[in-house]
């Protein structure tokens, strides 16, 4: 008498789904909640497992959960992680939860497909075994055949739902994932505005200053001095960040070092000067006489009488080696091993920038090139950036291009604009020069790009002395279309002297 398997109790599948369902985020409980594919307690868990690894820019490994069954799960976690759109989910929980709805919803068409699918194929099997039934087959063969041939239609069934659902996924993700790349190619690894939807992405590729970002990135590719200039702004500086611990302090707990001292000790095996002849029985310092011993067969038994009397004429030798000792109290290093380190960061840059009427033509272009390696720099290692665009007389821009506070829109206004109007320099350094002077921006470096022309005031020459000794601010500057300029070095040091004119394609400005 064969015993039927033992199913689950009620109350431990109810268990099981209540676990799995209080571990989902509130927008995706209600999708699961109304999906119809599979069972409640399989589809939550699955959903469970997926939204976690999507959480940390992962897929589950297939057949770690039964749903959904493991052919779309070979084929959906692949797309998932070759179109790299499950790395970008732990940039952004909102993304995540959305590509878990995104999954469930195909789910459920994958499953009409594929029932709709198996209906057809059985339908077809069914015509054909009628057209077969006046065979000489035995009931039982025919009955054998049926059944494996309807399991094969369910299984091309599930493989043709399970392509077709990553192919949909594709489809209706492919835009963004486009759009998102595009964003990445000219600022730079930007996850923070990826992650924010694509309402936003939509609205940077639609701007009109889009096309003369996308140009200048194109641009920047040639201009390996520009980049150089700019990843050298901002000071080291601790942050509160712990440095990364190396792997081996991870597996097996901290570096314990005691502290070592060293000591001179006279040795003769580390020959310096010769102090006279001595007894010993060192070969390296025996005398020429000694040796005549050795060389003769009749007097080669003395030599080595005399040697291992240790009564060998020698040269008397003194060196100095260095011994290394090893504290007893290495409580102090050991209790610092223990602590934390502090993770070195660069500070923020602060960007001013001539936009008068002078730098119009090539060097306006090679301006909105630094601003804009200096967001993608300044935004991919989490660091703050703001310009001060300025022209004639109280003609000052303020714009904070940290991509997280909408930087990316205002980037975009200004490189849609043209540069015009005078040069009056001292209204951005003495702006500058403030906000250096809050913590936030205490560790900043900052970078003048201009052509060169314009008067400096004597006042604006002291204050950035004065910031160099008390704040221990470092100016650079960006010199375009000169190769000297009083006025640049009276406020810059170092200077940089754009060179790479051939880049812009049409030679050297004059």
């Amino acid at each position: 008498m064969t015993t039927a398997p033992a199913q689950p109790a009620p109350l431990a599948v109810l268990d099981r789904v209540t676990a799995s369902m209080s571990a989902l985020p509130p927008a995706v409980f209600a999708a699961v909640a109304t999906n119809p594919t599979g069972t409640l307690a399989d589809r939550a868990e699955g959903v469970r497992v997926l939204r976690t690894a999507l959480g940390r820019g992962l897929v589950p490994a297939v057949n770690e959960t039964a749903w959904p069954c493991a052919r779309v799960q070979a084929e959906v976690f692949a797309w998932l992680k070759e179109s790299g759109l499950a790395e970008r989910c732990a940039e952004s929980p909102d993304l995540a939860d959305e590509v878990t709805v995104s999954v469930l919803d195909h789910a459920a068409a994958a499953e009409r497909f594929s029932s709709t699918e198996a209906n057809r194929l059985l339908a077809d099997l069914l015509s054909i075994e009628a057209a077969r039934k006046e065979s000489a087959e035995s009931e039982e063969t025919r009955r054998e055949r049926i059944k494996r041939q309807e399991a094969e239609a369910r299984q091309q069934a599930e493989t043709a739902a399970a392509k077709q659902m990553a192919d949909n996924m594709a489809a209706a993700w492919g835009k963004r994932l486009r759009a998102w790349s595009a964003i990445e190619e000219v600022f730079g690894e930007l996850g923070d505005v990826c992650g924010l939807g694509w309402d936003l992405s939509r609205t940077v590729l639609r701007h009109t200053g889009w096309q003369d970002a996308k140009r200048l990135a194109d641009l920047l590719k040639k201009l390996p001095q520009i980049q150089d200039v700019v990843r050298q702004l901002g000071r080291m500086q601790s942050t509160e960040k712990p440095e990364e611990t190396p792997i081996l302090e991870r597996l097996f707990g901290p570096v314990r070092r005691a502290p070592a001292e060293l000591r001179d000790i006279d040795t003769p095996a580390v020959p310096h000067d010769t102090r006279g002849v001595e007894r010993s029985g060192d070969i390296a310092r025996m005398l020429p006489s000694e040796a005549i011993l050795f060389i003769r067969p009749a007097l080669r038994l003395l030599w080595h009488a005399k040697r291992a009397e240790r009564a060998l004429a020698t040269y008397h030798v003194r060196g100095v080696e260095k011994e290394q000792l090893i504290a007893d109290d290495a409580g102090a290093e050991a209790r610092d091993a223990d602590r934390p380190k502090k993770k070195q960061e660069r500070g923020p840059i602060i960007v001013c920038l001539d936009t008068s009427g002078s730098m119009e033509g090539a060097p306006e272009t090679i301006a909105k090139a630094v601003t804009l390696e200096a967001v993608r720099i300044a935004n991919a290692e989490k660091r703050d950036c703001f310009l001060y665009a300025f022209s004639g007389p109280e003609q000052v821009a303020e714009l904070d291009l940290s991509v997280k506070r909408g930087g990316v829109q205002g980037l975009l206004e200004f490189l849609g604009c043209s540069f015009h109007g005078g040069t009056d320099v001292a209204e951005p350094i003495a702006r500058a020069l403030k906000r250096v002077e809050s913590a936030k921006w205490s560790r900043a470096d900052a970078i003048i790009v201009s052509d060169g022309v314009f008067p400096v005031p004597g006042a604006t020459s002291d204050a950035v002395a004065s910031a160099r000794k008390t704040l221990h601010l470092r100016v650079h500057g960006l010199l375009i279309g000169a190769v000297h300029s009083a006025a640049m070095s009276s406020l810059c040091n170092p200077v940089h002297v754009f060179k790479d004119w051939n880049a812009l394609g049409s030679g050297r400005y004059d």
